[in-house]
């Protein structure tokens, strides 16, 4: 018999127990992947790119340095992806909650060298970093990991470090979307 059959076993025999015990007896068989909203935002640490360069070796970016911020954190397939550089049009020409203040962060992560992600940001002047996630730790940390790439997916940070708004649909293209995204920064920005 194998292990698997023995535990099914154990819980199919313990699961009457439970019932009729009236003590608190609960079991779990779940594990979660990913964020959830109302819990503490993994870490992130990985190296970064602007338009001009990559970041410094010796101080990539780092999430728990953005506490008193709102962050923005966009999972995406990759610069060469299909699609990518018209998704990121749209999150620039986004005139919504977006807009980056003194306030708030926006970060994009995928898995692309930060020689690709500097030239990336120059051709499309991003005014944020790309996030270099070379071997998909972060990104399946946060659930996002889609086969071999990230799948889009948008993240909103509180101030706090905590999990405000989790879009694991995100389609920056789509004008439902940024309703959605739009409430959730005004609402973490309005949360102390």
């Amino acid at each position: 018999m194998s292990w698997r059959a023995v535990a099914l076993a154990m819980l199919c025999s313990a699961a009457p127990l439970a019932a009729q015990d009236s003590g608190a007896v609960h079991l779990r068989l779940s594990v979660e992947q990913g964020v959830h909203a109302g819990r503490q935002a993994p870490p992130i640490v990985i190296p970064y790119a602007t338009r001009d360069s990559a970041g410094p070796a010796s101080q990539p970016f780092d999430l728990s340095k953005e506490l008193g911020h709102v962050v923005v954190v966009v999972f995406y397939p990759g610069d060469a992806a299909p699609g990518a550089a018209d998704d990121w049009r749209a999150i620039l020409s986004h005139e919504g909650a977006l807009a980056v203040t003194p306030d708030m962060v926006l970060v994009g992560i995928s898995a692309d060298p930060l020689p690709v992600q500097v030239r990336f940001a120059a051709d499309l002047a991003l005014p944020f970093k790309l996030l270099s996630d070379k071997n998909w730790s972060v990104t399946r940390r946060y659930g996002a990991l889609r086969g071999k790439a990230a799948r889009p997916m948008l993240i909103v940070v509180g101030r706090d470090g905590q999990v405000r708004y989790v879009d694991d649909q995100f389609a920056p293209r789509d004008a439902a979307t940024w309703t959605r995204v739009d409430a959730a920064i005004r609402a973490a920005r309005g949360a102390q």
